[in-house]
């Protein structure tokens, strides 16, 4: 499902227009820029995800019709529409498989508190070390300049060594149940029934 997909989901459930939702649902895809496959949904598709949702939009939007809608509920259907009506924790994606596939990310000693405190959060929130493949990564790169500020994001960059990118591990990341991979039906039934009156 694609971010103006997702956008138009948001219109049939909140009302509004396309316009209003874009920035949340290309945000809970930009993982799909380090990894161009189901599996970018690891990154942000949790629990956690919709957390740093609310971080970086706020708790609510009012959107073209004056109404006003929580953040976490955009992000939260967003993430069922992709994952067969689930809206997993961190430890449900990761869980099943441990920390084996991950076991080479290896945290340095960091100088920087903010920016130690910004890359254990999802370890913090899993107990699992490889959650750190969110924010000690090339996509926490990322995060971090989302988040903190380019210093912070230019600092982490250079802990990080260069093989240690999203599309390495998640490579290594194996599917272990059907709701990792599968959109919902029904949303992608009315996504084609929608489209088809529009010809």
């Amino acid at each position: 499902m694609n971010i103006w997909d997702h956008s138009r989901l948001s219109v049939r459930k909140f009302g509004g227009t396309e316009v209003d939702y874009f920035a949340i649902h290309k945000f809970l895809d930009s993982s799909k820029l380090f990894y161009f496959h189901a599996k970018h949904r690891l990154l942000l598709h949790h629990l956690f995800g919709i957390e740093l949702a609310i971080e970086k939009f706020g708790d609510y939007l009012e959107n073209a019709t004056g109404k006003t809608v929580l953040v976490r509920d955009i992000a939260a259907e967003h993430l069922k529409e992709d994952l067969s009506g689930k809206v997993p924790s961190l430890y449900e994606w990761l869980s099943e498989q441990g920390d084996a596939w991950a076991a080479d990310l290896v945290l340095p000693q960091f100088e920087n508190a903010e920016l130690e405190k910004f890359v254990l959060r999802p370890y913090l929130k899993s107990n699992l070390k490889a959650s750190l493949l969110l924010t000690f990564s090339d996509f926490g790169v990322y995060l971090a300049g989302e988040f903190l500020d380019l210093k912070a994001a230019q600092t982490l960059r250079a802990m990080i060594k260069p093989e240690q990118t999203v599309k390495h591990y998640l490579s290594q990341f194996k599917f272990t149940q059907r709701w990792q991979f599968h959109p919902d039906p029904k949303e992608l039934a009315w996504l084609k029934d929608s489209n088809h009156l529009k010809k």
